[in-house]
């Protein structure tokens, strides 16, 4: 007799595949300067695994979060640097 693999072990095997570009991209928008690179990783990775069924779609969502409160701070900064010039 043969074993046939059940449903879990292949259900597990098909979603052990990781989207590295989404921790990249966490990564490039935590590091703050390099936040639009991290933003447009995130778009990328998380379509990617929308696509692919692949792991890592927190990982994207954190990483477009955190690039967009790096472009509000930075945005906030501008606005009352400008404010104190004038």
């Amino acid at each position: 007799m043969t074993a046939t693999p059940t449903s879990s072990t292949t259900a597990s095997a098909g979603q052990s595949d990781i989207n590295y570009l989404s921790i990249v991209a966490l990564v490039l928008s935590g590091l703050g300067i390099t936040f639009p690179f991290g933003l447009w990783l995130g778009y990328r990775s998380r379509s990617q695994i929308d696509r692919d069924g692949t792991i890592g779609r927190q990982f994207a969502v954190a990483a477009i979060i955190v690039a967009y409160l790096w472009l509000l701070a930075l945005v906030l900064g501008v606005i009352a640097y400008l404010w104190i010039l004038i």
